[in-house]
């Protein structure tokens, strides 16, 4: 009750500050552009900080808050330190158009215009969303589950909670007070509370050299607090977090294996390519993704692959594996540049979600935190995707250019043998991992099967390519409808891999649960459905295509 007045106070006071200074949207934002600009954060940064279950440097925290707050990491010329320690420390930024509302139809019922996707936190302070988000926040601890534009009011007012908590500077203090992990409250005692406050005063009084000072002890004092033994491991990584998140090493492994794809399919510079060359082109996307997961371990100490993020990057890899084995044994190098930019566009996909595919390290359910199951069922049900996707791609392929009539007999074995073999070794690492999933599940559930909707899923895709393989084998596919049916089949990997944690969100594998996405996902199920059709029409009116099709 006492949060709540001091907010009201807060917020009425610079209401009335605002009208009287006759500030206006634009005049906050550039206020916060030029004030924020003048902030150092290389020390601050470095500071640790305690958020979701993990210490954490200070500029992993700014990034997710900033993330969740405007949709980016960077805006308006300002790092996401400049952007969260402004907010903190300038009473003008209440009143930016900072905050990211996502919904359209959320934007409407609030009275806004739907192109408007920023706004200050005194437009929704003065909009209808905390009448809206009452029922649904007592919905929500009742134990019901939120459809999609309930999730979406609940979101926008997270938004406009964080960003209060952020200005009142009650959340810099629970970040880096470690105190309240006992207590419930930041120490009002302890000295990185008495510190935090000073740093945030001389930012607020424009003492920038003084501030900088003072972080520089920030960084020292958090770093030295007393912290609960399961959070101590992570205070020794702090700069290897910040290192991590500067070198970006997953986005420099897709430049490269884009470059690698292009350069390999045009057929000017695929002729000058060596062996030797593509080796080295494998190893130049390979070395920084093992570098990014490595550091990823280092940090958690857990497989890398406890959410959507992690197993994107992991299936990435794995594409990148297998398909240098296929080039190692049949040095197809068409086949090689369609793998890497199929590697390629995965990673860049990942990289530039995160909203959707969160790429933050923090702890997943405690029921769950099983190191030597999730390098081994997670990581087996995920490499198969990898050899599925493969398949995928070549089956696309073979579409594409069956439309255009660009396709001939050896081009069809070709890349009927690779995905065969691709389907094959999918198959049995998906068996494999479903049947470690259930001795897991025995483990930790007291059950080995319990038609749980993941479960469920991945038996389905398991079936489903295991049915295209028999059929292949009593001959009632011919290599060209083998490939044909590995993009439809692909779409149970989609679901099994996608569409349980983020459409169905049910179940008890809910450490990869989130939202988003459904658009893009639906948009590739469309236009692949769209490309089997025009196949399909094709092949139906073209008798050289189903005389190469049935041989």
């Amino acid at each position: 009750m006492k949060k709540a007045l001091v907010a009201t106070l807060f917020f009425v006071f610079t209401n009335v500050h605002a009208q009287t200074q006759g500030i206006n949207p634009e005049m906050a934002l550039l206020d916060m552009s030029q004030f924020g600009q003048k902030i150092q954060v290389d020390q601050i940064r470095l500071a640790a900080s305690t958020q979701n279950g993990r210490i954490k440097p200070f500029a992993t925290l700014a990034r997710e808050t900033i993330l969740f707050l405007t949709g980016s990491y960077k805006k308006w010329q300002l790092t996401p330190e400049q952007i969260y320690l402004t907010i903190s420390s300038r009473e003008m930024t209440a009143y930016a158009p900072i905050i990211e509302i996502r919904s359209i139809d959320l934007r409407k019922r609030l009275g806004f215009a739907a192109d408007k996707k920023y706004f200050s936190l005194a437009d929704l302070e003065n909009s209808q969303l905390q009448n809206f988000a009452g029922p649904i926040l007592q919905k929500s601890e009742e134990g019901h589950k939120l459809n999609e534009t309930e999730k979406k009011v609940s979101e926008a007012f997270s938004q406009m909670n964080l960003f209060r908590q952020i200005a009142l500077q009650q959340h810099i203090l629970m970040s880096f007070d470690f105190s309240w992990l006992k207590k419930g409250q930041p120490d009002e005692n302890s000295q990185v509370v008495a510190e935090t406050r000073k740093y945030i005063q001389q930012l607020k009084e424009e003492k920038f050299a003084d501030a900088y000072m003072t972080s520089g002890v920030l960084k020292t004092l958090t770093r030295e607090q007393e912290s609960p033994e399961l959070f101590q491991h992570s205070l020794s990584k702090i700069e290897t977090e910040v290192t991590y998140l500067d070198t970006r090493p997953f986005l420099w492994a897709s430049i490269f294996s884009l470059l690698s794809g292009f350069l390999l399919l045009f057929e000017l510079t695929r002729k000058k390519v060596t062996r030797f060359g593509i080796n080295i082109m494998f190893s130049l996307v390979m070395i920084p993704i093992v570098i990014g997961l490595s550091l990823r371990v280092y940090i958690t100490l857990f497989a890398p692959i406890t959410n959507m993020y992690g197993t994107m990057i992991w299936v990435s890899f794995g594409v990148l594996v297998f398909s240098y084995i296929l080039y190692y044994l049949y040095h197809n190098v068409v086949m090689a540049g369609f793998m890497f930019l199929g590697s390629g566009l995965i990673l860049l996909l990942t990289e530039n979600i995160p909203l959707i595919l969160s790429p933050d390290m923090d702890p997943i359910v405690a029921v769950l935190r099983s190191n030597f199951w999730l390098s081994t069922h997670v990581t087996t049900i995920t490499i198969s995707y990898a050899a599925f996707t493969i398949a995928m791609i070549l089956g696309n392929i073979t579409l594409i250019r069956s439309i255009f009539n660009r396709i001939d007999t050896k081009q069809i074995q070709d890349f009927y043998h690779y995905s065969y073999r691709m389907v094959q070794l999918g198959c049995f690492l998906l068996t494999v991992g479903i049947i470690l999933g259930g001795v897991w599940a025995d483990y930790s559930w007291g059950r080995f099967w319990g038609w749980d909707p993941k479960e469920t899923w991945a038996l389905i895709a398991d079936l489903g390519f295991l049915a295209i393989l028999h059929a292949k084998v009593i001959g009632w596919v011919t290599p060209f409808t083998f490939l044909a049916f590995q993009p439809v089949a692909y779409l149970l990997v989609i679901m099994a891999w996608y569409g349980v944690n983020f459409i169905l969100a049910a179940g008890l594998h809910s450490y990869g649960f989130s939202s988003g996405g459904a658009m893009a996902v639906g948009l590739f199920v469309g236009a692949q459905l769209l490309l089997m059709l025009v196949a399909w029409i094709r092949f139906k009116s073209n008798s050289d295509l189903k005389k190469l099709a049935t041989k």
